[in-house]
Parts: C-alpha cells; sequence; structure tokens
C-alpha cells in the first residue's frame, strides 16, 4: 500500500522545514511528500523543497483547495494530511496506515497533541479540547477528524470529489469525515498513539481568531447538513452567549477558589469572536451557495 503526505501551508516558512525533516525521518517513509504551497509571499517553497519535499503552487488562497491540489499530485493509495504547524512523531505514519489492512476502513485520524503549555491561552485550548480528535470522534452527530491528523483512502477521496472548496480554512474537515459516513458508508478509525504535536501561538488573539474562522465554518456546516436527520439544532443567541452572561459569576467564583481568571474571560471572548464569525459566515457567499442534504435526494430546507 503505497501512501503519500500532503502539507498545505501559506506563509510557513518558520516551521515548514522542520515538518518536512519530521515527515522524512518517519519508521514508514512515505512513497510521496507534497506540500501545497498557497500563495506564501515568504520562502515557504524553498524551505520545504530544501527540506526534502515536492512543493506545488496552488496560488488561490484556501486551505482545502491546496488540500485537493495536493493530494490529486500524487498516485499513492492512501493520502495522509497534517499542517505546516505541526511535528509527527516518529511512528505516526506506520500507526496511521496501520487500520487500513481493514478494507472497511475509509479514514483514520490521529491524536493532536498541543506542543507548549506556555500560556493561559494554550492551557486554555487543552482545557476545551480544541482540536482533540477523540472529543471529535465523541461528536453528538458523526465523528470527525480534523485534518492536522487524519488519512484517507484515495478511491474515497475520488468518489467523493476530495474536500469541498466552498469551505476557505474551517468546516471542510467536517465535511469530508460526515459524507465519507453519510454519502458512502465509509467507517472511520481513531488512532491515538499516530500523534502529530501541534505547535499554537500563545497570545489570545491566536484563540480568538482561531475560533472566528470556525464558526464561519459552522454556518457553512449548517447550512450544508441542517436537513440529515440527527443534525443537532443551532442553540438560540443566548445560550451561545452564556459564557458573557456568565463572566462576573464566573471571575467571582475562580477568585474565591484562586483558580486562574483567564479561563472564563477566554470564554467570553471565545463567544463574542464565535458570534463575529457567524456573521461573516451569513455573509460568505460560499455559504449561500451550500445546497443541503437530505438522504431521500430532495431538496432541503438550510438553516438560517
Amino acid at each position: 500500500m503505497r501512501v503519500a503526505v500532503v502539507v498545505p501551508v501559506r506563509n510557513g516558512e518558520a516551521m515548514v522545514g522542520a515538518c518536512v525533516a519530521a515527515i522524512g525521518n518517519q519508521t514508514r517513509v512515505p512513497d510521496e511528500l507534497v506540500v501545497v504551497d498557497n500563495g506564501s509571499t515568504d520562502g515557504t517553497a524553498r524551505a520545504a523543497a530544501s527540506a526534502g519535499a515536492t512543493v506545488v503552487a496552488e496560488p488561490v488562497r484556501g486551505s482545502f483547495r491546496a488540500r485537493n491540489t495536493g493530494w490529486r499530485s500524487t498516485t499513492s493509495d492512501v493520502i495522509a494530511f497534517t499542517d505546516g504547524d505541526c511535528i509527527p512523531e516518529p511512528t505516526w505514519l506506520e500507526e496511521l496506515l496501520e487500520p487500513f489492512a481493514d478494507p472497511s476502513v475509509a479514514g483514520v485520524g490521529g491524536a493532536i497533541v498541543q506542543a507548549e503549555l506556555r500560556s493561559a491561552a494554550q492551557r486554555w485550548m487543552v482545557e476545551r479540547k480544541f482540536l482533540d480528535q477523540a472529543f471529535n470522534m465523541s461528536s453528538g452527530f458523526l465523528p470527525f477528524f480534523a485534518t492536522a491528523n487524519a488519512a484517507y483512502r484515495r478511491s474515497m477521496l475520488e468518489a467523493l470529489g476530495g474536500f469541498d472548496e466552498h469551505f476557505l480554512v474551517a468546516g471542510g474537515d467536517n465535511d469530508l469525515s460526515w459524507r465519507v459516513q453519510a454519502l458512502a458508508g465509509g467507517r472511520l478509525v481513531y488512532r491515538p498513539d499516530a500523534a502529530v504535536r501541534h505547535f499554537v501561538g500563545g497570545r489570545f488573539t491566536e484563540v480568538t481568531a482561531r475560533w472566528r474562522r470556525y464558526s464561519a465554518g459552522v454556518v457553512m456546516l449548517e447550512r450544508r447538513w441542517s436537513a440529515w436527520p440527527g443534525y443537532p439544532a443551532t442553540p438560540p443567541f443566548a445560550t451561545r452567549m452564556r459564557r458573557v452572561w456568565e463572566l462576573p459569576l464566573a471571575l467571582g467564583s475562580r477568585a474565591m477558589t484562586r483558580r486562574p481568571l483567564s479561563v472564563p474571560v477566554l470564554d467570553a471572548a471565545v463567544a463574542v469572536s464565535s458570534e463575529v464569525g457567524r456573521l461573516r459566515g451569513r455573509l460568505d457567499r460560499r455559504a449561500r451557495a451550500m445546497v443541503p442534504l437530505r438522504p431521500d435526494g430532495r431538496p432541503g430546507r438550510a438553516a438560517t
């Protein structure tokens, strides 16, 4: 079974070389290693090539478009994805491939481990299970894998047309995982020992910016999947903003018990950022172009 690794990167000169080197030093060396330069304005392409990757250019911005460009440039049976700010552990690819011995397995995901816990923002991301693949597998709708650490059979990607490029930087990984299961009957397997270390900046704005992007993607997911049985209803605005309303009480409780105040502050900041992201998602023409899916094939009614 041949395997390719695809890494989409935009302005990742500082870390892409280390990422590529770690992939090249796997106990199971990939048959193909492609870095997709997604319109970088720095030395990303040069750093990736110097580290040993084949570099493919995708000038149109969009991480899922870049991933499609990457896997379509390969010929391998399985395509593994990670990100330029991730460092795979030495046995990552070997562990990720093992479940594919079962022909019913369409996709495999591994653990995404926070690489640094030096700041309040980094600790918050762990406490709130952001990018926690075990948490993603317990989704109340269908399991999904973040593409910082996921692999799919080429035949499945071809059958489904790959990632939906309406999604720009968030939501496309959920959507692909769900289509694999709901439309193609494929099975996903979580392999915790197939781990990558994920480097996230330590500033509060790193968290809030990520949540804006994520929430814009959630709006698009709602429009596509709201008519599918079991998809959860969108909570009302008051519920989504609960962390803001509760902030004074949360701060008081934490102060009395001498626990860090940063967690409820970030909870409230993320709630506000999420609403900003949702507004951007609703105004995005890509979201308006989403066609809701229904099992019976009839047009569904999109969430508003």
